[in-house]
């Protein structure tokens, strides 16, 4: 009886483990995600203001002409 009660520790212990992996990886990866997502958006806002930066050289440059 002693075995089946070490057995079935065992394998609580086997399947919490798997549950802790999984849930680790899954605050990973959406961190990741979010990361990536916020750092995109950064860089269409950095290539907006650069594209404007370049309409107000362009219209400089017209009207000194």
């Amino acid at each position: 009886m002693e075995e089946r009660a070490q057995g079935a520790i065992e394998y609580l212990l086997i399947i919490g483990a798997a549950i802790l992996v999984v849930a680790v990886v899954i605050v990973a990866l959406t961190g990741v995600l979010q990361s990536g997502k916020n750092s995109a958006v950064g860089s269409k806002q950095d290539y907006n203001e650069e594209l404007e930066d370049l309409n107000k050289l362009r219209e400089k440059f017209q009207t000194s002409e």
